[in-house]
């Protein structure tokens, strides 16, 4: 007797050929119809991997891609591409071309692997291979002007951009890229008339649709002095992401150059109960005020913050205005209200100022009993200091850190 190494059963010597036919028989059909199952498996596959988009099995497949038919090698180059080896997504779609696909799709992302590693005169050439096998594509041509756009050849670039943003909608770059191209050209009024056509034809859905907005309502605040269309613009924007907290400092400043400070300030308020809860982004936590007004004085720029926190303790501001220097990079001079240090008269607040040049200290006399300070007046009262109409009435120098201290009278 002996043991089959096939089945592991005991066998009597003289009967172990038959056995071990069978046995062998069995394996082999067997091992054949795993080869088989394994074969549609794996040709199966690829198509799953493509679908779960599970990109890093799916490159695996690279090693066989003589075995892989035109669309696997399609799926196998996205895969790559996906993963930014763009090389090795050009070789599949080389190799999917040179077996039959034809279709504009694989020209399309051909040429992005190609733009992608900077070989821009070959991506050009193939995404004009991809508008021949589709002129209605819109991707087709919005992927070549991006490619010149991205090369800085903005006049090309619009060519194909207006082309693209007359055909069916698929992407929203034509929309955003053709105002956009104007813009950096400053040749704003043409740009703006060019947002408001986009913002016209675009998917509303489209995330470009946000950035059309937030540039209608910075041209229309910067360049036309339209506030109430600014306004209109950044309300639009923050109605579709109302997380997006720099954005209410831009409907704040477009408020309060309409003048409408009280509306201002309700959206202000916004603000300062997220600053309360701590919700607000890093940098504006950091910051703990925004900038709620801009305006020119004698060809300076004056930059006014009002501050999220009611002031508790001394000199603590709630408006502080900036003016800058006619270079227009470093602060000139300070103006601000000051939380006293104690309620003389009734008072709570007084409006004081900082000459950054010499470090004096003014007092000037004007002074509030409550926090509510009306906007308004106060920037008369700054305007009048920075005109040499108001005088101060007390002054300190701490340049060489003794505080002198002189009343005028």
């Amino acid at each position: 007797m002996y043991i089959c190494l096939y089945c592991k059963q005991t066998t009597l010597l003289g009967d172990e050929k038959p056995h071990i036919k069978e046995t062998m028989k069995t394996k082999l059909t067997f091992l054949l119809i795993l080869t088989f199952v394994f074969g549609f498996i794996n040709a199966q596959t690829v198509e799953e991997l493509y679908t779960n988009q599970n990109f890093k099995e799916l490159i695996t497949f690279a090693s066989k891609s003589e075995e892989l038919s035109k669309n696997q090698l399609y799926y196998v180059g996205y895969a790559f591409f996906q993963l930014e080896n763009d090389k090795k997504a050009i070789e599949m779609y080389d190799k999917a071309i040179a077996k039959g696909l034809d279709d504009d799709y694989i020209y399309l992302y051909k040429g992005l692997s190609l733009r992608y590693d900077r070989q821009y005169a070959k991506a050009i050439e193939v995404f004009k291979i991809a508008i021949e096998k589709n002129p209605k594509g819109q991707k087709n041509y919005t992927e070549l002007a991006n490619t010149f756009y991205y090369q800085k050849n903005h006049d090309s670039a619009l060519v194909y951009f207006y082309k693209a943003r007359e055909l069916e909608f698929e992407l929203g770059d034509p929309y955003f890229k053709i105002p956009n191209i104007y813009h950096i050209q400053q040749d704003f009024k043409k740009a703006l008339d060019e947002y408001y056509i986009s913002a016209s034809l675009i998917n509303k859905a489209d995330p470009s649709y946000i950035e059309i907005l937030k540039s209608i309502g910075l041209l229309e605040y910067t360049d036309t002095k339209n506030y109430i269309n600014s306004i209109k613009a950044y309300t639009e924007v923050l109605s579709i992401v109302p997380k997006e907290y720099n954005l209410y400092a831009k409907l704040i400043k477009a408020y309060y150059a309409n003048e409408n400070y009280t509306k201002g300030d309700s959206i202000f308020d916004i603000l300062k109960t997220q600053y309360k809860n701590k919700q607000l982004p890093g940098d504006m936590m950091n910051i703990r005020g925004e900038t709620v007004d801009e305006f020119i004085w004698n060809d300076q720029r004056v930059s006014v913050m009002k501050y999220y926190k009611t002031p508790t303790e001394f000199a603590e501001p709630i408006y502080q205005f900036f003016l800058i220097d006619k270079s227009n990079t470093k602060v000139e001079r300070k103006i601000l209200t000051e939380k006293t240090g104690s309620m003389i008269d009734g008072t709570k607040h007084v409006l004081c100022g900082i000459d950054k040049a010499t470090n004096t200290h003014y007092t000037y006399p004007i002074g509030w009993e409550t926090d509510d300070i009306d906007y308004k007046k106060l920037k008369e009262y700054v305007i009048l200091i920075l005109n040499d109409e108001m005088k101060s009435q007390a002054s300190s120098n701490f340049s060489n850190g003794k505080n002198k201290k002189r009343k005028k009278r």
